[in-house]
C-alpha cells in the first residue's frame, strides 16, 4: 500500500465513525423523544452542578408514620406504638424520606423482635431506647443519601401493653 492510499483509508475511517457517531446521537434523541416524552433541555440541566443548599439554622422536624410491633411477653404478646420524627438541619434532601418507610419498618420490625416486653418494661430511660432506634435507622438508611442528612431521631410517642 500507498502513502496515500493509507491516508486515504485513515481518512474515509474517520469520517464513517463521525457519521456513525452523529446518526447514533440523533437517533437516541429521536426516539427518547417520541417514545418517553423526553426533555433534551431536562437532560442537559440533569447534567449540570447541583449546588449544595445551605444548611438552616434550626432543625426542622419529619413526623414518620406510626408503627405498630409486637413484641413476646413471658405470658402473651405485646404491642409497641411508637410515632419518630426525624430532625434534620438539610430539610431539601429528607423530604422523600416517606417513600422508604419499608426500610424504616422493618429496620424497626428486626430491632424489636429481639427484645420483650419484660425487657421494655424495664428500659432505664427512654433516651436510651431512642438511641438503639436512631442507631438501627442510620444502619438502614447506610446504603442511601439520606443517612447523612438525619441529624437525630426522636421518639415522640411510645406506648407498650
Amino acid at each position: 500500500m500507498t502513502k496515500k492510499q493509507i491516508t486515504t483509508l485513515l481518512f474515509a475511517s474517520l469520517l464513517i465513525s463521525v457519521i456513525a457517531s452523529a446518526l447514533t446521537f440523533s437517533g437516541t434523541v429521536w426516539y427518547m423523544k417520541n417514545h418517553r416524552q423526553f426533555n433534551l433541555d431536562e437532560m442537559l440541566t440533569s447534567f449540570s452542578f447541583q449546588t449544595e443548599e445551605a444548611p438552616s439554622d434550626q432543625p426542622v422536624f419529619h413526623s414518620l408514620d406510626k408503627l405498630v410491633l409486637s413484641v413476646k411477653g413471658s405470658r402473651q404478646t405485646h404491642f409497641v406504638m411508637l410515632e419518630l420524627a426525624i430532625a434534620t438541619y438539610q430539610p431539601e434532601r429528607i423530604k422523600n424520606i416517606d417513600n422508604y418507610m419499608p426500610v424504616v419498618r422493618n429496620a424497626l420490625l428486626k430491632l424489636f423482635s429481639n427484645k420483650t416486653y419484660e425487657e421494655l418494661q424495664n428500659q432505664p430511660t427512654i433516651d436510651a431506647l431512642q438511641e438503639e432506634v436512631k442507631q438501627t435507622l442510620l444502619t438502614a438508611f447506610a446504603d442511601t443519601h439520606i443517612a447523612r442528612d438525619i441529624d437525630d431521631v426522636l421518639l415522640t410517642k411510645y406506648v407498650i401493653q
